[in-house]
């Protein structure tokens, strides 16, 4: 056992510095959170309601989501230059029908709906003289059931059923092209990466479904997974009418520190991607694998 608990903690040792994520409690419902992820901070109030009597739970976390300013020191700097941020309401109730004994049977309903602006600039001629500067707002929303059934006994096997509603409409930035610059006094010519071609946005609406099954005993747990993606026409509101895509998984997850801390998790998974209606740049069907590593989530989330 310490063998693996050693042997896992250098695993994953290199990729703790992509998850800070604190809570502290600042009043008797009210808990404070932070997270950086990715070059971004998060953080927010976070309003906890429960009848434990009754078995309800009610959840309240408002938030703001800006980018560092400087991702080495965790430095935000906000001011009337921040080209980024975006708002955030995340609810959440949970319905937890256990008794005493028997069997185990809880639903967790949510949703978020997030808020935000983002600055781009572009430079349509190739060169830094022309220069274009635009602000575009973005908006998601999210709905998602959580359901957790067991006999309730030891060893038995955990099934988590888990589905998603997503509908998300976020500008991005265009890719960056080689651009050919004028020749120097030496007769050099230089190649400079630049964006030419204004920000873009598609609306995105996909259902998702994911059984997490647990089979009781031992460090792995299994997650079986469909999505199928809507995505509409080129700055439109509506996501239908022109792109399907349908995408199938099968997750393994190991839990390196089970009996100690089951908010780590690896997993590894095969998938298969089947484009059903429209055209894009890739292959109507693609394949491959993927692997992820969680932290600070709960035993069987995966959706």
């Amino acid at each position: 056992m310490k063998q693996k608990f050693f042997f896992s903690l250098v695993f994953l040792f290199p990729f703790i510095s992509f998850a800070q994520e604190a809570k502290f409690r600042l009043l008797p419902y009210i808990n404070g959170m932070t997270s950086i992820r990715n070059g971004l901070i998060e953080a927010g109030p976070e309003l906890n309601w429960q009848k434990p009597e009754k078995g309800k739970t009610f959840m309240l976390r408002p938030s703001i989501r800006l980018p560092l300013t400087d991702e080495a020191q965790n430095l935000l700097q906000i001011d009337r230059f921040t080209s980024e941020w975006r708002a955030i309401m995340a609810v959440q109730f949970t319905r937890d029908n256990t008794q005493e004994s028997g069997h185990i049977s809880r639903h967790s309903f949510g949703g978020q709906i997030e808020y935000g602006y983002t600055g781009f600039k572009y430079y349509p001629l190739g060169n830094s003289e022309s220069q274009q500067k635009t602000g575009k707002t973005s908006y998601d929303l999210e709905l998602k059931y959580v359901g957790f059934f067991s006999a309730g006994s030891s060893g038995a096997t955990q099934l988590s059923p888990q589905f998603r509603l997503r509908y998300a409409h976020d500008w991005t930035a265009a890719g960056e092209t080689g651009v050919v610059n004028p020749a120097n006094n030496n007769g050099v010519v230089t190649v400079s990466d630049m964006i030419i071609d204004p920000p873009g946005v598609a609306s995105l609406f996909s259902p998702a479904f994911s059984l997490q099954i647990y089979p009781g005993k031992g460090s792995f747990s299994y997650s079986p997974a469909v999505y199928y993606d809507f995505t509409g026409k080129s700055d439109s509101d509506n996501p239908f009418g022109n792109l399907n895509r349908l995408r199938l998984e099968s997750w393994v997850f190991f839990y390196p520190l089970l009996s100690d801390n089951s908010n780590v998790k690896i997993g590894v998974t095969p998938f298969l991607g089947i484009r059903i209606k429209g055209d894009d740049h890739f292959n109507k069907v693609e394949y491959g694998g993927m692997v992820t590593i969680k932290f600070g989530t709960t035993f069987l989330q995966f959706l």
